[in-house]
Protein backbone atom coordinates (compact mmCIF):
# COMPACT_ATOMS: atom_id res chain seq x y z
CA UNK A 1 0.00 0.00 0.00
CA UNK A 2 1.48 3.26 -1.22
CA UNK A 3 1.11 6.65 1.16
CA UNK A 4 -0.69 9.90 -0.95
CA UNK A 5 1.68 12.30 -2.34
CA UNK A 6 0.07 14.68 0.16
CA UNK A 7 1.79 12.63 3.12
CA UNK A 8 5.04 12.44 1.66
CA UNK A 9 5.20 16.10 0.30
CA UNK A 10 4.27 17.04 4.40
CA UNK A 11 7.27 14.29 5.58
CA UNK A 12 9.04 15.90 3.08
CA UNK A 13 8.80 19.33 3.87
CA UNK A 14 9.92 18.23 7.70
CA UNK A 15 12.56 16.44 6.76
CA UNK A 16 13.96 20.04 4.86
CA UNK A 17 12.88 22.28 7.88
CA UNK A 18 14.85 19.82 10.19
CA UNK A 19 17.78 20.47 7.77
CA UNK A 20 17.16 24.12 7.98
CA UNK A 21 16.82 23.90 11.57
CA UNK A 22 20.36 22.13 11.94
CA UNK A 23 22.13 24.19 9.66
CA UNK A 24 20.77 27.33 11.60
CA UNK A 25 19.10 29.16 8.48
CA UNK A 26 15.36 28.42 9.44
CA UNK A 27 13.26 30.42 7.28
CA UNK A 28 10.49 31.11 10.94
CA UNK A 29 12.00 34.17 12.38
CA UNK A 30 11.02 32.50 15.91
CA UNK A 31 14.36 29.66 14.87
CA UNK A 32 16.58 31.92 14.40
CA UNK A 33 19.60 30.86 16.63
CA UNK A 34 17.42 28.35 18.41
CA UNK A 35 18.85 26.06 21.26
CA UNK A 36 19.94 22.60 20.33
CA UNK A 37 18.04 21.27 22.60
CA UNK A 38 14.64 23.17 22.00
CA UNK A 39 14.52 21.64 18.50
CA UNK A 40 11.07 19.61 18.98
CA UNK A 41 8.49 17.75 16.33
CA UNK A 42 6.75 20.64 17.22
CA UNK A 43 9.16 23.31 16.00
CA UNK A 44 10.20 21.35 12.94
CA UNK A 45 6.75 21.71 11.99
CA UNK A 46 5.90 25.02 12.27
CA UNK A 47 9.46 25.35 10.67
CA UNK A 48 8.15 23.36 7.83
CA UNK A 49 4.84 25.41 7.38
CA UNK A 50 2.30 23.57 9.51
CA UNK A 51 0.57 23.43 12.98
CA UNK A 52 2.45 22.09 15.74
CA UNK A 53 0.81 18.94 16.11
CA UNK A 54 1.82 18.33 11.91
CA UNK A 55 4.07 15.55 13.40
CA UNK A 56 2.71 12.30 15.76
CA UNK A 57 5.07 9.69 16.61
CA UNK A 58 1.75 7.14 16.12
CA UNK A 59 1.70 8.27 12.24
CA UNK A 60 4.41 5.29 10.86
CA UNK A 61 5.50 7.90 8.11
CA UNK A 62 6.66 10.44 10.63
CA UNK A 63 8.38 7.87 13.53
CA UNK A 64 11.86 7.75 11.22
CA UNK A 65 11.80 11.64 11.44
CA UNK A 66 10.65 12.01 15.14
CA UNK A 67 13.40 9.88 16.52
CA UNK A 68 16.31 11.94 14.25
CA UNK A 69 14.55 14.99 15.68
CA UNK A 70 14.76 13.64 19.50
CA UNK A 71 18.38 11.97 18.36
CA UNK A 72 19.44 15.23 17.44
CA UNK A 73 18.21 16.80 20.00
CA UNK A 74 19.74 14.83 23.00
CA UNK A 75 23.07 14.42 21.47
CA UNK A 76 25.71 16.64 22.27
CA UNK A 77 28.87 15.42 21.13
CA UNK A 78 30.53 17.04 18.65
CA UNK A 79 30.05 21.43 18.39
CA UNK A 80 26.65 22.20 18.64
CA UNK A 81 24.49 25.09 16.69
CA UNK A 82 24.75 26.36 20.02
CA UNK A 83 27.49 26.49 20.89
CA UNK A 84 28.98 28.14 17.47
CA UNK A 85 26.36 30.72 17.93
CA UNK A 86 27.34 31.61 21.78
CA UNK A 87 31.25 31.47 20.17
CA UNK A 88 30.11 34.11 16.99
CA UNK A 89 27.73 36.24 19.59
CA UNK A 90 30.88 36.41 22.05
CA UNK A 91 32.95 37.52 18.79
CA UNK A 92 30.75 40.29 18.24
CA UNK A 93 30.80 41.57 21.58
CA UNK A 94 34.72 41.81 21.59
CA UNK A 95 34.62 43.78 18.48
CA UNK A 96 31.95 45.82 19.76
CA UNK A 97 33.40 46.37 22.96
CA UNK A 98 36.70 47.19 21.46
CA UNK A 99 35.65 49.59 19.18
CA UNK A 100 33.46 51.45 22.10
CA UNK A 101 36.72 51.72 23.86
CA UNK A 102 39.01 53.18 20.89
CA UNK A 103 35.74 55.82 20.88
CA UNK A 104 36.00 56.43 24.48
CA UNK A 105 39.90 56.77 24.25
CA UNK A 106 39.45 58.66 21.53
CA UNK A 107 37.37 61.24 23.04
CA UNK A 108 39.16 60.74 26.71
CA UNK A 109 42.41 61.98 24.99
CA UNK A 110 40.27 65.33 23.21
CA UNK A 111 39.34 66.17 26.61
CA UNK A 112 42.39 65.23 28.17
CA UNK A 113 44.14 68.03 25.07
CA UNK A 114 41.29 70.76 25.51
CA UNK A 115 41.71 71.22 29.30
CA UNK A 116 45.74 71.15 28.82
CA UNK A 117 44.85 74.28 26.85
CA UNK A 118 42.35 75.92 28.79
CA UNK A 119 44.71 75.33 31.88
CA UNK A 120 48.09 77.22 29.85
CA UNK A 121 45.60 79.63 28.59
CA UNK A 122 44.25 80.58 32.06
CA UNK A 123 47.89 80.73 33.62
CA UNK A 124 48.62 82.85 30.50
CA UNK A 125 45.87 85.44 31.20
CA UNK A 126 46.70 85.26 34.94
CA UNK A 127 50.59 86.23 34.09
CA UNK A 128 49.06 89.52 31.87
CA UNK A 129 47.17 89.95 34.69
CA UNK A 130 49.61 90.71 37.33
CA UNK A 131 51.68 92.16 35.03
CA UNK A 132 49.59 95.03 34.16
CA UNK A 133 48.35 94.94 37.74
CA UNK A 134 44.87 95.83 37.12
CA UNK A 135 42.92 93.39 38.95
CA UNK A 136 44.20 91.79 42.31
CA UNK A 137 44.38 88.31 41.77
CA UNK A 138 43.12 86.18 44.82
CA UNK A 139 44.05 82.35 45.45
Amino acid sequence: MSRPDHLMDGVARCEEAFERLKTGKPVVAAHVDIDRSKITAGIVSVEAGFDRGYLKKARPSHAPLIALIESYRKGMTSTSITSQTQIRRAKQKIEQTSSELEAVKFHLFRVLTQNIQLVERVRILEQQLKSTKVVPIRN
